[in-house]
């Protein structure tokens, strides 16, 4: 009797054992998200500090995995398969973001929402930040959190001291509308290219530059481009985008996870690009690249030339929306 009531309680002692092992394993979460940039170029690096930070602090119940360098394809493929649900995340670069939802133009519009200060202060009002956040849910999709790569301007082998030497030139652009009617808008005809093809092109005269980031500049293009013009025109941002779906599914313990680790580490990614750009213009000029700040008039010509862009897609960014972002951001 005693050895039956002993093995009793042995077995159900075995069995809490094992179900508390099995709840502690279904409560453990894998996280794959991935970019098509190397994790060296500014906004990233965010991916290696977050799947860091989820894999190696204490308690977490996710299990990150970073792909980059295109190894999960380029940024229309990454974002299909997070989609699909194939990957959790994918970090969407600002130029392709308008494609998933209009909503996102207001950050391609040239000199609208175009300096780290608007995004900052964008940042911190919730309704705002919610609404385009939560604009992508219709193709199951939903934006944690963003990052910057830096404040574009013009990256050339010739200076550009005015719009009319700008006209004048092969400039590189990318198929997507919003960049296509920037360039039209200004008397440019731009030669849409991928990105990996730039180096080389600029190294051969079949264009004679592109519009980038000061950031990005100082690392990939001061052996060929030695001009570089401040047009200020547009921020480059990295959102962070995941599946709604599996996000929704998480329990709020591994979901609160996230969220705070998303939170911390795209600030921080944040005051770092923000630093880079402080320190740009020194860096380039030690690389040997001329820094040129247009005159007043000469920029007040690029400004007024977007006007007509904006009026173009209006309609389909959301006259509603495109006007609280204009009251918005003309407030810095």
């Amino acid at each position: 009797m005693k050895r039956s009531r002993f093995c009793l309680v042995a077995a159900l002692a075995a069995a809490l054992v094992l179900g508390l092992g099995a709840m502690a394993l279904a409560g453990e979460v894998n996280f794959t998200f991935a970019t098509f940039i190397p994790p060296n170029e500014p906004a990233s690096e965010v991916g290696l500090w977050l799947e860091k930070d989820l894999n190696e602090k204490p308690g977490s119940l996710i299990k990150a995995k970073y792909f980059h360098s295109q190894q999960m394809g380029n940024e229309i493929e990454i974002v299909k398969k997070v989609r699909m649900g194939t990957l959790n995340a994918a970090l969407c670069p600002s130029t392709y973001a308008p494609d998933l939802n209009a909503k996102f133009g207001v950050a391609t519009l040239a000199y609208c929402m175009n300096s780290y200060e608007k995004w900052e202060a964008f940042h911190k009002e919730k309704a705002l930040r919610d609404e385009l956040f939560l604009s992508l849910q219709g193709i199951g999709l939903r934006t944690l959190d963003f990052c910057y790569f830096g404040v574009y301007g013009l990256a050339t082998t010739k200076p550009v001291n005015t719009l009319d030497d700008l006209k004048a030139m092969k400039m590189r652009t990318t198929q997507a509308r919003y960049p296509l009617a920037f360039w039209h808008a200004l008397g440019v005809r731009p030669v849409p290219m991928a990105w990996g093809d730039v180096f080389p092109a600029l190294k051969q005269g079949v264009i004679e530059g592109t519009d980038q980031t000061d950031n990005v500049m100082r690392l990939r293009l001061t052996d060929v481009c030695k001009y570089f013009t401040k047009t200020d025109h547009m921020v480059g941002l990295f959102y962070l985008l995941v599946n709604d779906k599996w996000y929704q599914g998480l329990d709020a313990k591994a979901r609160e996870q996230l969220d705070q680790a998303v939170a911390e580490n795209f600030a921080k990614a944040r005051a770092a690009s923000m630093k880079l750009t402080q320190e740009a213009p020194d860096e380039l000029k030690a690389k040997g690249v001329t820094v040129i700040n247009l005159p007043k008039e000469e920029m007040e010509k690029f400004r007024q030339a977007q006007r007509g862009v904006w009026k173009e897609f209006e309609p389909e960014v959301g006259k509603e929306w495109l006007d609280k972002i204009t009251v918005f951001s003309a407030q810095f």
